[in-house]
């Protein structure tokens, strides 16, 4: 498990996005990574502190039905949605480095990590026998590789050599992590959890999304909901500050939040005039307060947020603001106010509270199917006045142990607040908030690890098996390759002279290259090679050598 650290204040944020990193074994991999760095003096080490990367694969959501067991996306008979979340935990391999340090170092980005080329045991790129005695060739080779060199390979290593040198990277060590869904402009999903959630057994478990309707279903499944992880954190300092807490400036938020979100909600019932959102609402509300408050230790691309809003805290709030009633209190204060909107001549909002009164009474959302227009057709105070007779509060489901609550009058709420209102010494957190990744396949063309050639047409005396004859040979002579190849792999090195790829000719680089993308990676083909035979060297033989294509990133 990877050292844990906590971000130094006015550190910067950085990110790597679209970048084909290589792994230990060989393959390819696209990988992204986001955090933050430093601003360290001169001459001192940088620390890097790397977030948690969590991804998604849409190909292994589950629809589950009302009786557990799974089904299939079209069904109408879905109950719950398991969104598999994976976790990267690790520190960057040697690949990765070069990325983040092109990031931070550079403020650039690099498409892919490039392999090196293929040496022999005294370090010298690798060639065949026929080299040696061809000085001409053995130079253009050798310059060739060289280029790779200083063109790629230098660098890269010089990335890779600035991190370990410079940078000291340790994982984020966080408070709490969030879950957000949004699907058509709306919530449909959040979750708090401690942030040593990853760090046990390194797993992250699945978002449940409950009892979502047909629209939310159907986006999520086809990868167009919005899915973000809050990632909360605190800084090396810790940080507390003394905050002057405005109770009337949370409960108007709140009551905004409750308006919006009803008067746009598509759907029936509980969900309208139930507040089943409050805690968010609430913390939002808190949050914003700390954060104009808070101007100190600044980190870059954070919101400030109360590390003591938890839940403890909200319900507590909860409590002296909006206090607890009865069903029987709920409704009996809905029916009078039906009776004082029809003395002023308010039929909509008349009805309105007679259809709430009759969902109480039945324990039934769907008894109003004109609730949407109504709700819709509120103006603010009428929204604020109906919540003062007492609403549902909890998860809003109709087969669920709801509470009934209200929302405090005017002359109840002057001293609540006064000593709400108080100032209070509170811990201050940072977030980042971060689309979660959607996991991509990387997509890989056919490749035998050729880094450059030279074209070849000229005539060669030919051996068939029973005679010799002079033909021009067109093809192409193999220049540097990289390690662990194809053509390493099968022993075709550097200065072998080739005419055939497969069914296709090659007679120059860009020959070879449409000839490879006729196939893919993975496929055997055969490799047409010119080589000498016998004691003459001027006499040659075509060989065709069986070979498995490798594979390389495509770079779009």
């Amino acid at each position: 498990m990877p050292a844990n650290g906590q971000v130094s204040p006015n550190s910067n944020k950085f990110d790597v996005e679209s970048f084909i990193a290589l792994a230990n074994n060989g393959s390819y991999y696209p990988y992204k990574t986001h955090g933050f760095y430093e601003n360290a003096p001169s001459g001192a080490r940088t620390k890097i502190f790397l977030l948690p990367i969590l991804s998604i694969d849409l190909k292994k959501i589950k629809f589950i039905d009302k009786s557990g067991k799974e089904t299939v996306q079209s069904s109408d008979n879905v109950r719950t949605i398991i969104i598999p979340v994976n976790s990267d935990l690790k520190l960057p391999n040697e690949s990765q480095k070069a990325a983040i340090t092109a990031a931070i170092g550079k403020k650039t980005s690099i498409g892919a990590f490039k392999p090196p080329i293929a040496r022999n045991a005294a370090g010298l790129p690798i060639l065949n026998n026929a080299v040696s005695t061809n000085p001409s060739l053995y130079n253009q080779i050798m310059t060739m590789a060289t280029n790779y060199e200083n063109a790629v390979i230098i660098p890269q290593q010089q990335l890779i050599n600035e991190y370990n040198n410079l940078y000291d990277a340790s994982i984020v060590s966080l408070d709490e992590l969030e879950i957000i869904i949004e699907a058509g402009g709306e919530t449909v999903y959040t979750k708090r959890m401690p942030g040593t959630t990853l760090f046990t057994g390194g797993k992250f478990n699945s978002i449940a999304l409950e009892s979502p309707n047909e629209y939310v279903k159907n986006l999520i499944a086809e990868g167009n909901a919005q899915i973000f992880f809050s990632y909360k954190f605190r800084d090396s300092k810790k940080s507390t500050i003394s905050a002057s807490m405005d109770a009337s400036r949370t409960i108007d938020h709140f009551l905004n939040e409750s308006y919006k979100s009803s008067a746009k909600q598509k759907s029936g019932g509980w969900s309208f005039l139930g507040l089943g959102s409050s805690r968010k609402s609430m913390k939002t509300s808190f949050d914003q307060q700390i954060s104009e408050q808070y101007a100190d230790n600044s980190i870059s691309n954070t919101t400030i947020e109360m590390y003591d809003a938890d839940d403890s805290m909200i319900q507590t709030f909860e409590n002296i603001f909006f206090p607890k009633l009865t069903q029987d209190q709920a409704i009996e204060n809905h029916l009078k106010a039906a009776d004082k909107a029809a003395a002023d001549g308010n039929a909509e909002l008349q009805n309105l509270h007679l259809k709430y009164v009759e969902m109480l009474q039945k324990n039934d959302p769907n008894l109003s199917p004109d609730i949407e227009a109504a709700v819709a057709a509120l103006n603010k105070n009428d929204y604020v006045g109906f919540i003062a007779n007492g609403v549902r509060w909890g998860n809003n489901k109709s087969d669920a142990a709801n509470s009934y609550r209200r929302v405090l009058n005017s002359s109840e709420m002057t001293s609540k607040t006064q000593t709400w209102n108080q100032n209070k010494t509170i811990s201050v957190q940072h977030a980042v908030i971060q689309p979660i990744i959607v996991q991509e396949p990387v997509n890989f063309v056919s490749s035998l690890g050729l880094i450059d050639a030279i074209e070849f047409n000229n005539s060669l005396a030919i051996y068939n098996g029973y005679s010799t004859n002079m033909q021009n040979i067109q093809g192409i002579i193999l220049g540097p390759i990289t390690a662990g190849s194809a053509l390493q792999k099968n022993s075709i090195l550097p200065g072998t002279l080739i005419t055939r790829i497969g069914s296709y000719d090659v007679h120059n680089p860009e020959s070879y290259l449409e000839a490879l993308n006729h196939y893919n990676p993975g496929d055997k083909i055969y490799i047409t090679k010119v080589a000498q035979v016998g004691p003459n060297p001027n006499i040659y033989q075509k060989q065709n050598v069986e070979v498995t294509l490798g594979a390389y990133p495509e770079i779009k």
